[in-house]
Protein backbone atom coordinates (compact mmCIF):
# COMPACT_ATOMS: atom_id res chain seq x y z
CA UNK A 1 0.00 0.00 0.00
CA UNK A 2 2.88 2.38 0.72
CA UNK A 3 4.95 1.61 -2.42
CA UNK A 4 3.93 4.21 -5.03
CA UNK A 5 2.40 6.36 -2.28
CA UNK A 6 5.81 6.46 -0.57
CA UNK A 7 7.53 7.50 -3.78
CA UNK A 8 4.92 10.18 -4.34
CA UNK A 9 5.34 11.41 -0.76
CA UNK A 10 9.10 11.79 -1.10
CA UNK A 11 8.75 13.63 -4.43
CA UNK A 12 6.07 15.94 -3.00
CA UNK A 13 7.99 16.79 0.18
CA UNK A 14 11.28 17.20 -1.72
CA UNK A 15 9.60 19.63 -4.08
CA UNK A 16 8.62 22.29 -1.53
CA UNK A 17 10.65 21.57 1.64
CA UNK A 18 14.04 20.91 0.00
CA UNK A 19 13.97 22.57 -3.43
CA UNK A 20 11.66 25.44 -2.37
CA UNK A 21 9.15 25.20 -5.20
CA UNK A 22 5.68 26.55 -4.58
CA UNK A 23 3.66 24.00 -2.57
CA UNK A 24 0.58 24.40 -4.75
CA UNK A 25 2.66 23.57 -7.83
CA UNK A 26 4.17 20.56 -6.03
CA UNK A 27 0.70 19.23 -5.28
CA UNK A 28 0.14 18.80 -9.04
CA UNK A 29 3.07 16.39 -9.41
CA UNK A 30 1.87 12.89 -10.24
CA UNK A 31 -1.68 14.02 -11.02
CA UNK A 32 -3.64 14.56 -14.22
CA UNK A 33 -3.50 18.33 -13.68
CA UNK A 34 -0.11 18.84 -15.35
CA UNK A 35 1.31 21.42 -17.75
CA UNK A 36 4.75 22.27 -19.14
CA UNK A 37 5.76 24.03 -15.92
CA UNK A 38 4.77 21.01 -13.82
CA UNK A 39 6.66 18.64 -16.12
CA UNK A 40 9.76 20.86 -15.86
CA UNK A 41 9.50 20.80 -12.04
CA UNK A 42 9.11 17.01 -12.18
CA UNK A 43 12.40 16.61 -14.06
CA UNK A 44 14.20 18.75 -11.48
CA UNK A 45 12.65 17.08 -8.44
CA UNK A 46 12.93 13.42 -9.52
CA UNK A 47 16.76 13.16 -9.46
CA UNK A 48 16.97 14.64 -5.94
CA UNK A 49 14.07 12.50 -4.71
CA UNK A 50 15.84 9.48 -6.18
CA UNK A 51 18.85 10.22 -3.97
CA UNK A 52 16.67 10.17 -0.85
CA UNK A 53 14.97 6.95 -1.93
CA UNK A 54 18.32 5.36 -2.78
CA UNK A 55 19.81 6.34 0.61
CA UNK A 56 16.79 4.98 2.43
CA UNK A 57 16.90 1.72 0.50
CA UNK A 58 20.65 1.27 0.97
CA UNK A 59 20.36 1.82 4.74
CA UNK A 60 17.54 -0.69 5.15
CA UNK A 61 19.34 -3.30 3.05
CA UNK A 62 23.04 -3.08 3.94
CA UNK A 63 22.75 -3.32 7.74
CA UNK A 64 20.19 -6.18 7.67
CA UNK A 65 22.38 -8.04 5.20
CA UNK A 66 25.28 -7.97 7.66
CA UNK A 67 23.03 -9.00 10.55
CA UNK A 68 21.67 -11.89 8.50
CA UNK A 69 25.13 -13.49 8.38
CA UNK A 70 25.03 -13.90 12.18
CA UNK A 71 21.32 -14.49 12.65
CA UNK A 72 21.00 -17.34 10.12
CA UNK A 73 23.38 -19.81 11.82
CA UNK A 74 22.01 -18.77 15.23
CA UNK A 75 18.46 -19.61 14.10
CA UNK A 76 19.45 -23.21 13.26
CA UNK A 77 19.97 -23.77 16.99
CA UNK A 78 17.65 -21.22 18.63
CA UNK A 79 14.62 -20.99 16.35
CA UNK A 80 13.02 -18.93 13.61
CA UNK A 81 10.22 -17.30 15.61
CA UNK A 82 12.33 -14.78 17.61
CA UNK A 83 13.73 -13.40 14.36
CA UNK A 84 10.26 -12.89 12.90
CA UNK A 85 9.05 -10.99 15.98
CA UNK A 86 12.13 -8.81 16.38
CA UNK A 87 12.27 -7.71 12.74
CA UNK A 88 8.59 -6.76 12.71
CA UNK A 89 9.17 -4.65 15.83
CA UNK A 90 11.67 -2.65 13.76
CA UNK A 91 9.01 -2.06 11.11
CA UNK A 92 6.64 -0.84 13.82
CA UNK A 93 9.17 1.77 14.99
CA UNK A 94 9.70 2.89 11.40
CA UNK A 95 5.94 3.18 10.96
CA UNK A 96 5.67 5.44 13.99
CA UNK A 97 8.42 7.76 12.70
CA UNK A 98 6.92 7.88 9.19
CA UNK A 99 3.51 8.74 10.60
CA UNK A 100 5.01 11.62 12.60
CA UNK A 101 6.76 12.98 9.49
CA UNK A 102 3.46 12.82 7.58
CA UNK A 103 1.68 14.67 10.38
CA UNK A 104 4.17 17.58 10.47
CA UNK A 105 3.71 19.33 7.14
CA UNK A 106 7.03 21.19 6.87
CA UNK A 107 9.42 18.34 7.74
CA UNK A 108 11.99 17.37 5.11
CA UNK A 109 11.74 13.82 3.68
CA UNK A 110 15.27 13.24 5.01
CA UNK A 111 13.66 12.77 8.45
CA UNK A 112 12.27 9.48 7.17
CA UNK A 113 15.75 8.06 7.71
CA UNK A 114 15.16 8.32 11.47
CA UNK A 115 12.68 5.46 11.03
CA UNK A 116 14.83 3.52 8.60
CA UNK A 117 17.72 3.30 11.10
CA UNK A 118 15.89 1.28 13.82
CA UNK A 119 14.17 -0.81 11.14
CA UNK A 120 17.63 -1.75 9.85
CA UNK A 121 19.13 -2.36 13.31
CA UNK A 122 16.22 -4.62 14.29
CA UNK A 123 16.94 -6.83 11.27
CA UNK A 124 14.85 -5.57 8.38
CA UNK A 125 13.45 -7.58 5.52
CA UNK A 126 16.48 -9.83 4.87
CA UNK A 127 16.46 -11.71 8.22
CA UNK A 128 12.65 -11.84 8.14
CA UNK A 129 12.59 -13.52 4.74
CA UNK A 130 15.41 -15.84 5.77
CA UNK A 131 13.44 -16.91 8.84
CA UNK A 132 10.28 -17.50 6.78
CA UNK A 133 12.14 -19.57 4.14
CA UNK A 134 13.84 -21.66 6.84
CA UNK A 135 10.56 -22.15 8.68
CA UNK A 136 8.87 -23.48 5.54
CA UNK A 137 11.84 -25.78 4.91
CA UNK A 138 11.55 -27.08 8.48
CA UNK A 139 7.84 -27.91 8.34
CA UNK A 140 7.44 -29.27 4.78
CA UNK A 141 8.48 -32.34 2.83
CA UNK A 142 10.55 -32.28 -0.37
CA UNK A 143 7.45 -33.15 -2.41
CA UNK A 144 5.36 -30.14 -1.35
CA UNK A 145 8.12 -27.65 -0.50
CA UNK A 146 8.13 -25.88 -3.85
CA UNK A 147 4.35 -25.50 -3.69
CA UNK A 148 4.43 -24.11 -0.14
CA UNK A 149 7.19 -21.64 -0.96
CA UNK A 150 5.23 -20.59 -4.02
CA UNK A 151 2.17 -20.01 -1.86
CA UNK A 152 4.16 -17.66 0.36
CA UNK A 153 5.14 -15.61 -2.69
CA UNK A 154 1.55 -15.72 -3.96
CA UNK A 155 0.20 -14.49 -0.63
CA UNK A 156 2.74 -11.68 -0.61
CA UNK A 157 1.61 -10.72 -4.11
CA UNK A 158 -2.03 -10.90 -2.98
CA UNK A 159 -1.23 -8.57 -0.09
CA UNK A 160 0.44 -6.16 -2.50
CA UNK A 161 -2.62 -6.35 -4.75
CA UNK A 162 -5.06 -5.60 -1.95
CA UNK A 163 -2.83 -2.79 -0.72
CA UNK A 164 -2.55 -1.31 -4.19
CA UNK A 165 -6.30 -1.52 -4.80
CA UNK A 166 -6.99 0.21 -1.52
CA UNK A 167 -4.18 2.79 -1.61
CA UNK A 168 -5.70 5.39 -3.91
CA UNK A 169 -9.08 5.26 -2.11
CA UNK A 170 -7.43 5.41 1.31
CA UNK A 171 -5.25 8.30 0.12
CA UNK A 172 -8.28 10.24 -1.08
CA UNK A 173 -10.03 9.59 2.23
CA UNK A 174 -7.22 10.53 4.61
CA UNK A 175 -4.06 11.40 2.70
CA UNK A 176 -0.60 10.27 3.73
CA UNK A 177 -1.52 10.18 7.42
CA UNK A 178 -4.20 7.50 6.96
CA UNK A 179 -1.96 5.49 4.62
CA UNK A 180 0.92 5.36 7.09
CA UNK A 181 -1.44 4.83 10.03
CA UNK A 182 -2.84 1.69 8.42
CA UNK A 183 0.68 0.54 7.56
CA UNK A 184 1.59 0.81 11.25
CA UNK A 185 -1.55 -1.09 12.27
CA UNK A 186 -0.80 -3.95 9.84
CA UNK A 187 2.71 -4.33 11.27
CA UNK A 188 1.35 -4.46 14.82
CA UNK A 189 -1.13 -7.20 13.82
CA UNK A 190 1.67 -9.13 12.08
CA UNK A 191 3.79 -9.00 15.21
CA UNK A 192 0.92 -10.30 17.35
CA UNK A 193 0.30 -13.13 14.86
CA UNK A 194 3.97 -14.16 14.92
CA UNK A 195 4.00 -14.09 18.71
CA UNK A 196 0.80 -15.97 19.51
CA UNK A 197 -0.11 -18.10 16.45
CA UNK A 198 3.08 -19.35 14.78
CA UNK A 199 4.62 -22.39 16.45
CA UNK A 200 8.39 -22.74 16.70
CA UNK A 201 9.89 -25.29 14.27
CA UNK A 202 13.28 -25.69 15.95
CA UNK A 203 13.59 -27.44 19.37
CA UNK A 204 14.63 -24.97 22.07
CA UNK A 205 18.34 -24.73 22.81
CA UNK A 206 19.10 -24.44 26.52
CA UNK A 207 22.58 -23.01 25.92
CA UNK A 208 22.83 -19.21 25.97
CA UNK A 209 24.62 -18.74 22.65
CA UNK A 210 25.63 -15.25 21.49
CA UNK A 211 24.32 -14.09 18.11
CA UNK A 212 27.37 -12.07 17.17
CA UNK A 213 29.97 -14.86 17.19
CA UNK A 214 32.37 -15.16 14.28
CA UNK A 215 32.08 -18.92 14.62
CA UNK A 216 28.64 -18.47 13.06
CA UNK A 217 30.24 -16.90 9.99
CA UNK A 218 32.72 -19.77 9.67
CA UNK A 219 29.97 -22.37 9.97
CA UNK A 220 27.87 -20.55 7.40
CA UNK A 221 30.67 -20.39 4.84
CA UNK A 222 31.59 -24.01 5.49
CA UNK A 223 28.00 -25.17 4.95
CA UNK A 224 27.63 -23.12 1.75
CA UNK A 225 30.90 -23.96 0.01
CA UNK A 226 31.67 -27.51 1.18
CA UNK A 227 31.92 -30.27 -1.41
CA UNK A 228 28.71 -32.24 -1.91
CA UNK A 229 27.89 -35.52 -3.56
CA UNK A 230 26.76 -35.62 -7.20
CA UNK A 231 27.94 -32.08 -8.04
CA UNK A 232 25.65 -30.66 -5.35
CA UNK A 233 27.91 -27.68 -4.70
CA UNK A 234 27.92 -26.68 -8.38
CA UNK A 235 24.11 -26.90 -8.53
CA UNK A 236 23.73 -24.89 -5.32
CA UNK A 237 26.07 -22.06 -6.35
CA UNK A 238 24.70 -21.85 -9.88
CA UNK A 239 21.16 -21.65 -8.52
CA UNK A 240 22.39 -18.89 -6.22
CA UNK A 241 23.51 -16.97 -9.30
CA UNK A 242 20.12 -17.37 -11.02
CA UNK A 243 18.33 -16.12 -7.90
CA UNK A 244 20.75 -13.19 -7.63
CA UNK A 245 20.09 -12.15 -11.23
CA UNK A 246 16.34 -12.37 -10.63
CA UNK A 247 16.51 -10.21 -7.50
CA UNK A 248 18.86 -7.70 -9.16
CA UNK A 249 16.59 -7.10 -12.13
CA UNK A 250 13.30 -7.11 -10.22
CA UNK A 251 14.32 -4.77 -7.40
CA UNK A 252 16.19 -2.47 -9.76
CA UNK A 253 13.21 -2.32 -12.13
CA UNK A 254 10.88 -1.57 -9.25
CA UNK A 255 13.00 1.37 -8.12
CA UNK A 256 12.48 3.30 -11.37
CA UNK A 257 9.38 1.80 -13.04
CA UNK A 258 6.92 4.32 -11.56
CA UNK A 259 9.22 7.18 -12.56
CA UNK A 260 9.59 5.71 -16.07
CA UNK A 261 5.83 5.51 -16.57
CA UNK A 262 5.35 9.05 -15.29
CA UNK A 263 7.95 10.34 -17.73
CA UNK A 264 7.28 8.14 -20.78
CA UNK A 265 3.49 7.91 -20.79
CA UNK A 266 2.60 10.66 -18.28
CA UNK A 267 0.89 8.27 -15.91
CA UNK A 268 -0.41 9.58 -12.60
CA UNK A 269 -0.67 7.69 -9.31
CA UNK A 270 -4.22 6.50 -10.03
CA UNK A 271 -3.20 5.02 -13.38
CA UNK A 272 -0.13 3.38 -11.90
CA UNK A 273 -2.27 1.94 -9.11
CA UNK A 274 -4.51 0.30 -11.71
CA UNK A 275 -1.51 -1.15 -13.51
CA UNK A 276 0.02 -2.41 -10.25
CA UNK A 277 -3.24 -4.15 -9.45
CA UNK A 278 -3.32 -5.86 -12.85
CA UNK A 279 0.37 -6.80 -12.54
CA UNK A 280 -0.13 -8.23 -9.04
CA UNK A 281 -3.20 -10.19 -10.14
CA UNK A 282 -1.40 -11.74 -13.11
CA UNK A 283 1.56 -12.54 -10.84
CA UNK A 284 -0.70 -14.34 -8.36
CA UNK A 285 -2.39 -16.33 -11.12
CA UNK A 286 0.95 -17.13 -12.74
CA UNK A 287 2.45 -18.30 -9.45
CA UNK A 288 -0.56 -20.52 -8.72
CA UNK A 289 -0.34 -22.01 -12.22
CA UNK A 290 3.42 -22.50 -11.94
CA UNK A 291 3.69 -24.06 -8.50
CA UNK A 292 0.21 -25.56 -8.24
CA UNK A 293 -0.43 -26.96 -11.71
CA UNK A 294 2.98 -27.32 -13.35
CA UNK A 295 5.06 -28.32 -10.32
CA UNK A 296 2.69 -30.01 -7.87
CA UNK A 297 0.17 -31.70 -10.19
CA UNK A 298 2.17 -32.25 -13.39
CA UNK A 299 5.39 -32.93 -11.45
CA UNK A 300 7.54 -30.71 -13.71
CA UNK A 301 10.95 -30.31 -11.99
CA UNK A 302 12.34 -27.02 -10.77
CA UNK A 303 14.87 -26.38 -13.54
CA UNK A 304 12.47 -26.28 -16.53
CA UNK A 305 10.20 -23.99 -14.52
CA UNK A 306 13.16 -21.72 -13.77
CA UNK A 307 13.68 -21.32 -17.52
CA UNK A 308 9.98 -20.56 -18.02
CA UNK A 309 10.16 -17.87 -15.33
CA UNK A 310 13.28 -16.28 -16.85
CA UNK A 311 11.72 -16.26 -20.34
CA UNK A 312 8.61 -14.66 -18.88
CA UNK A 313 10.56 -11.73 -17.44
CA UNK A 314 12.83 -11.39 -20.46
CA UNK A 315 9.88 -11.05 -22.84
CA UNK A 316 8.08 -8.52 -20.66
CA UNK A 317 11.21 -6.37 -20.28
CA UNK A 318 11.67 -6.22 -24.04
CA UNK A 319 8.07 -5.14 -24.51
CA UNK A 320 8.38 -2.46 -21.82
CA UNK A 321 11.52 -1.15 -23.49
CA UNK A 322 9.67 -0.64 -26.78
CA UNK A 323 6.48 0.70 -25.13
CA UNK A 324 4.85 3.67 -26.84
CA UNK A 325 1.26 3.13 -25.69
CA UNK A 326 -0.48 2.03 -22.51
CA UNK A 327 -1.46 -1.40 -23.81
CA UNK A 328 2.23 -2.35 -24.12
CA UNK A 329 2.57 -1.99 -20.36
CA UNK A 330 -0.46 -4.17 -19.60
CA UNK A 331 0.63 -6.80 -22.13
CA UNK A 332 4.05 -6.89 -20.46
CA UNK A 333 2.35 -7.55 -17.10
CA UNK A 334 0.61 -10.57 -18.62
CA UNK A 335 3.81 -11.92 -20.14
CA UNK A 336 5.62 -11.47 -16.81
CA UNK A 337 3.00 -13.49 -14.90
CA UNK A 338 5.14 -16.64 -14.63
CA UNK A 339 8.15 -14.77 -13.26
CA UNK A 340 6.86 -15.51 -9.75
CA UNK A 341 7.89 -19.16 -9.96
CA UNK A 342 11.63 -18.36 -10.07
CA UNK A 343 12.16 -17.75 -6.36
CA UNK A 344 10.14 -20.70 -4.95
CA UNK A 345 11.61 -23.11 -7.48
CA UNK A 346 15.13 -21.90 -6.77
CA UNK A 347 14.66 -22.14 -3.02
CA UNK A 348 13.10 -25.59 -3.33
CA UNK A 349 16.01 -26.81 -5.45
CA UNK A 350 18.54 -25.44 -2.95
CA UNK A 351 16.73 -26.82 0.12
CA UNK A 352 16.86 -30.36 -1.27
CA UNK A 353 20.66 -30.18 -1.17
CA UNK A 354 20.78 -29.24 2.53
CA UNK A 355 20.50 -30.98 5.88
CA UNK A 356 18.23 -29.38 8.49
CA UNK A 357 21.28 -28.14 10.41
CA UNK A 358 22.46 -26.22 7.33
CA UNK A 359 19.20 -24.53 6.37
CA UNK A 360 19.66 -21.26 8.25
CA UNK A 361 23.34 -21.02 7.38
CA UNK A 362 22.92 -21.42 3.63
CA UNK A 363 19.76 -19.37 3.27
CA UNK A 364 21.35 -16.63 5.37
CA UNK A 365 24.11 -16.18 2.82
CA UNK A 366 21.59 -16.50 -0.03
CA UNK A 367 19.35 -13.76 1.39
CA UNK A 368 22.40 -11.62 2.21
CA UNK A 369 23.68 -11.96 -1.33
CA UNK A 370 20.25 -11.03 -2.70
CA UNK A 371 20.11 -7.97 -0.43
CA UNK A 372 23.56 -6.76 -1.45
CA UNK A 373 22.67 -7.15 -5.10
CA UNK A 374 19.43 -5.24 -4.48
CA UNK A 375 21.47 -2.40 -2.97
CA UNK A 376 23.64 -2.34 -6.07
CA UNK A 377 20.75 -2.72 -8.50
CA UNK A 378 18.75 0.27 -7.31
CA UNK A 379 21.57 2.83 -7.66
CA UNK A 380 22.74 1.33 -10.97
CA UNK A 381 19.28 1.62 -12.50
CA UNK A 382 18.81 5.06 -10.96
CA UNK A 383 22.01 6.22 -12.66
CA UNK A 384 20.92 4.65 -15.96
CA UNK A 385 17.48 6.23 -15.70
CA UNK A 386 18.74 9.69 -14.73
CA UNK A 387 21.21 9.68 -17.64
CA UNK A 388 18.70 8.49 -20.24
CA UNK A 389 15.59 10.37 -19.10
CA UNK A 390 16.02 12.96 -21.91
CA UNK A 391 16.74 10.40 -24.66
CA UNK A 392 15.16 7.00 -23.96
CA UNK A 393 14.03 6.52 -20.37
CA UNK A 394 13.27 2.82 -21.02
CA UNK A 395 16.85 1.66 -21.61
CA UNK A 396 16.93 -0.05 -18.21
CA UNK A 397 14.37 -2.58 -19.47
CA UNK A 398 16.84 -3.92 -22.04
CA UNK A 399 19.44 -4.28 -19.29
CA UNK A 400 16.96 -6.47 -17.39
CA UNK A 401 16.30 -8.56 -20.51
CA UNK A 402 20.03 -9.20 -20.87
CA UNK A 403 20.31 -10.25 -17.23
CA UNK A 404 17.59 -12.87 -17.62
CA UNK A 405 19.20 -14.17 -20.80
CA UNK A 406 22.27 -14.91 -18.65
CA UNK A 407 19.96 -16.57 -16.11
CA UNK A 408 18.59 -18.94 -18.77
CA UNK A 409 22.12 -19.99 -19.70
CA UNK A 410 22.92 -20.74 -16.04
CA UNK A 411 19.78 -22.87 -15.60
CA UNK A 412 20.75 -24.86 -18.69
CA UNK A 413 24.13 -25.47 -17.01
CA UNK A 414 22.29 -26.86 -13.96
CA UNK A 415 20.20 -29.12 -16.21
CA UNK A 416 23.35 -30.44 -17.88
CA UNK A 417 24.87 -31.19 -14.47
CA UNK A 418 21.69 -32.98 -13.36
CA UNK A 419 21.64 -35.03 -16.54
CA UNK A 420 25.26 -36.02 -16.01
CA UNK A 421 24.32 -36.88 -12.43
CA UNK A 422 21.52 -39.21 -13.58
CA UNK A 423 23.75 -40.88 -16.19
CA UNK A 424 26.46 -41.45 -13.58
CA UNK A 425 23.91 -42.87 -11.12
CA UNK A 426 22.47 -45.22 -13.78
CA UNK A 427 25.94 -46.42 -14.74
CA UNK A 428 26.82 -47.09 -11.10
CA UNK A 429 23.57 -49.03 -10.62
CA UNK A 430 24.35 -51.22 -13.65
CA UNK A 431 27.80 -52.04 -12.28
CA UNK A 432 26.38 -52.92 -8.86
CA UNK A 433 23.71 -55.17 -10.42
CA UNK A 434 26.32 -56.90 -12.57
CA UNK A 435 28.50 -57.56 -9.54
CA UNK A 436 25.53 -59.00 -7.65
CA UNK A 437 24.84 -61.42 -10.47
Amino acid sequence: MTGPIGTNFIIYRTCYTVLDFNQSACEKLGTKDTDEVTQDIEKKVQPYANIITMTQSALTLIVPSILCLFIGPWSDRNGRKPIMIFTILGFIIRGIVTLIVALIDNLSPWYLLLGSIPAALFGGIAPLMMAVICYITDVTTEENRGFRMGMVDAMMALGMLLGTLCSSFVFEAGGYVLIYGLDLLMNILSCLFARFVIKESVPPNLDDEPIFAFENIKNMLRATFRRRENYGRAILLTTFCVSTISIFAFTADSSVLFLFLREKLHWDLEHYTLYSSVSSLTSIVGTFVGVGLLNKLLKIPETPLLIVGCLSYLGSSMLLGFAIKDWYIYAAAGIRSLYGIINPMGRSLISKLLSKEETGKVFAIAVTLDSVIAVIGGPVYTIIYNNTIDTNAGIFNFVSAGMFAIGIVLVIVVMVIQRRQRISHSYTSLIVNADDE
